[in-house]
């Protein structure tokens, strides 16, 4: 769950065009946290798929992320 003030830094990046409508409607419906789960890859383009999204991420929130890889043995 967002609280008040996660969703008015998502709308202010929006408004600075920082982020596009897509990319707001996104971090809108999913929120900032990503799961441990979700470092954990199935193929290349949902590596990057994730990548993108903690990108996003951290231009909205400033928030960085280590380059951790979980690999499934």
């Amino acid at each position: 769950m967002m609280n008040k003030s996660d969703k008015i830094r998502i709308l202010e990046a929006y408004f600075e065009k920082t982020i596009s409508k897509e990319e707001m409607e996104f971090l809108l419906k999913h929120g900032k946290v990503i799961a441990p789960i979700e470092w954990v890859y199935t193929n290349e383009d949902e590596k990057k798929q994730r990548e993108n999204e903690r990108e996003l991420i951290s231009r909205v929130f400033g928030q960085s992320f280590p380059k951790i890889e979980w690999v499934v043995s």
